[in-house]
């Protein structure tokens, strides 16, 4: 009686793998901490800074590619060729951004200003978001970053910035999980940025 409530056990357990998705099995190869600045200017909201710190190896991979003379520097050719061989690509995932102003997405993504960077022994990318977002309205705009594919694993700061708001808007700016950017079977909530800004 006993053996066979095993065997049954283990052939439960056994379909429940097989039934399951196969991403679910997935994990991170690449680890990114990430933090967001959202700007203002006279407009109003002219978009959010991104700046992403990667781990250690990943870093170590691209830098052995891309800083030819491995002096810890990047020199104007070697940030160019690192956009163009492993950044550009992002694009085609929209920079693993997503952003919802008033539940509507804002897609596809660009980004701009793109500028990576040494930090600590570590490889940095900064870039720019553009959102342009210059009406007179209350807005709640919701950022959230992350890989769909698992590959990478992306930790967002707890205390993202407003920058330049002060003279015409009200602001608040909370970081939590966000139900309308649910994915995978709408079984993982990721974190996102909110904001919301309204005209003084």
């Amino acid at each position: 009686m006993k053996q066979a409530s095993v065997i049954f056990l283990l052939l439960g357990a056994m379909a429940l793998y097989l039934l399951s998705p196969t991403k679910a099995s997935a994990h991170p190869h690449v680890f990114v901490d990430c933090s967001l600045t959202f700007e203002f200017d006279d407009n109003g909201l002219s978009g959010v800074r991104q700046k992403w710190w990667f781990d250690e190896m990943f870093a170590a991979m691209i830098l052995g590619d891309f800083d030819k003379n491995h002096d810890n520097k990047l020199s104007p050719d070697e940030a160019t060729a690192i956009e163009q061989g492993a950044f550009v690509n992002l694009q085609n995932f929209n920079y693993f951004t997503r952003i919802l102003v008033d539940g509507n997405e804002r897609k596809p993504v660009e980004a701009v200003q793109f500028k990576p960077s040494i930090e600590e022994g570590t490889l940095v990318y900064e870039f720019f978001v553009p959102l342009n977002i210059t009406d007179d309205a209350k807005h709640v705009v919701m950022v959230a970053i992350y890989d769909e594919s698992f590959y990478t694993a992306v930790q967002m700061d707890p205390k993202n910035k407003v920058l330049g708001s002060d003279g015409k808007f009200n602001t608040g700016l909370d970081l939590k999980p966000v139900s309308e950017m649910a994915y995978f079977y709408d079984q993982i909530v990721p974190e996102a940025a909110v904001l919301t800004m309204q005209p003084k």
